[in-house]
């Protein structure tokens, strides 16, 4: 039913054709700390105010209280799903209430991925932590959430996550953040760090193997022992042994003694010095908690036979061979003589 007189209109509405507010948003990607404007409006827009409730996927709705008379715009700081209807009149008139909008926060802080170790090529076994921060963000409450594809989200309240490698965790690794309060406001995804795990098929871990300069001992002089531990990478064939690795020395048939500066010297990381005949071994061990591989294969290292130790054995021969000829001589004379 319309009514119309000289300087009013008067619309009458049945409840299924009241007029139904409209939720209007604007950008939603910000910086953390700042807010997005939301727009309330009916038509015929005359005379209006307007009251805003929010809600989230698990919680009850609830009204928004704001100072504004008019109460048309609003600026929030959190996702969720939000709705709005226009009041007038005495008594009150309500308008049918907006369709819910679902607001979802892209905060356009920058969120950056490090690993501790950073060594290109990690081994089963192996302790790594990588940290996700939010630059700009740091004060912030925030819940982590680790993605990789083809494995379940893992999510924590801390920024670092500790785990042992296997052959499975290699891959590409994202960190997305949201708020702890709030499951609609969350950062873009990091870029991918790229995790790369190598496991021996037969052992799982990696064998560190030993070289020497020389396989005999120089009168007064030293071996020269290199240890390295290879990548197990079927992409690469070099040395790992620059990757923070440290090594540990062994003598004996058992590794039963560990070397030290008073039985050899380390010109290096990757070497030593040894004066000792015997069996030598090695091997490697790195990170915290320390991480070490399988011992490498033994080298010995033996004494040259020398001239003046080959004299004496010579010289006993010599002696041995002189006093059977002279035997032999004496008896071939007598058995002469009784001829």
């Amino acid at each position: 039913l319309k009514m119309y007189s000289k300087n009013l209109t008067i619309f009458s509405f049945s409840p299924t054709d009241k007029p139904r507010a409209k939720l209007t948003k604007g950008p939603t990607t910000i910086p953390v700390g700042g807010s997005v404007t939301l727009s309330c409006s009916v038509e015929p827009s005359a005379g209006w105010k307007y009251r805003w409730f929010r809600k989230t996927s698990d919680t009850s709705e609830v009204q928004i209280r704001t100072n504004n008379g008019e109460n048309r715009y609003i600026t929030v700081a959190q996702g969720g799903i939000y709705r709005c209807e226009g009041v007038r009149g005495n008594p009150a008139f309500t308008s049918n209430p907006s369709r819910d909008v679902t607001i979802k926060i892209t905060f356009s802080n920058k969120v950056v991925v490090t690993r501790r170790p950073n060594w290109p090529e990690m081994f089963s076994g192996e302790t790594i932590t990588l940290t996700c921060e939010v630059q700009g963000g740091e004060t912030t409450e925030w819940t982590y959430e680790w993605k990789r594809p083809g494995l379940a989200t893992h999510r924590t309240n801390s920024k670092d996550w500790t785990f042992i490698v296997s052959q499975s965790s290699s891959g590409d690794y994202m960190c997305q953040c949201k708020l702890r309060d709030d499951r609609y406001s969350s950062t873009q995804r990091s870029n991918a760090i790229t995790l790369s795990v190598s496991v021996n098929s037969l052992t799982g871990k990696p064998k560190a193997q030993l070289d020497r300069n020389n396989a005999e001992l120089p009168p007064g002089g030293r071996v020269t022992l290199t240890c390295t531990v290879n990548s197990l990478s079927s992409f690469s064939y070099t040395s790992s042994s620059s990757s923070a690795w440290k090594y540990v020395w062994y003598r004996g048939e058992n590794c039963s003694e560990l070397l030290t500066g008073e039985e050899a010297v380390f010109p290096s990381n990757g070497e030593i010095n040894v004066s000792e005949e015997g069996l030598h071994w090695c091997r490697g061990k790195r990170g915290q908690p320390v991480y070490y591989t399988i011992l490498s294969d033994p080298i010995s290292i033996v004494l040259p036979v020398t001239v003046s130790s080959q004299l004496p054995v010579m010289l006993i021969i010599g002696i041995i061979i002189g006093i059977a000829l002279i035997i032999l001589l004496i008896l071939w004379w007598r058995y002469r003589r009784s001829k």
